[in-house]
């Protein structure tokens, strides 16, 4: 999981995303706190497809771990201290 940062966000999206490739993780969360969105990516042969982007009000659902779920407000909010 890779929250993006504020200063360099290429680095989450892109940088990160090809080192994981290459280290075969088979699935990476992006939690980025300026849309308040989860991106979870699933690795298919040496590339991440998107699988979802999670919003608030949504559960962000692991495909590796099925039993694996966060809600979206409960991330961010805990960020804020709410």
């Amino acid at each position: 999981m890779e929250v993006v940062s504020a200063d360099n966000p290429e680095r989450d999206f892109v940088d990160k995303r090809r080192d994981y490739a290459e280290a075969a993780i088979p699935e990476y969360w992006i939690v980025d706190p300026r849309t308040e969105t989860i991106a979870v990516l699933e690795l298919a042969a040496s590339e991440y497809a998107e699988h979802a982007v999670y919003r608030r009000g949504e559960l962000a659902a692991s495909l590796a771990i099925p039993e694996l779920g966060v809600q979206v407000d409960d991330v961010f909010d805990a960020a804020r201290g709410a």
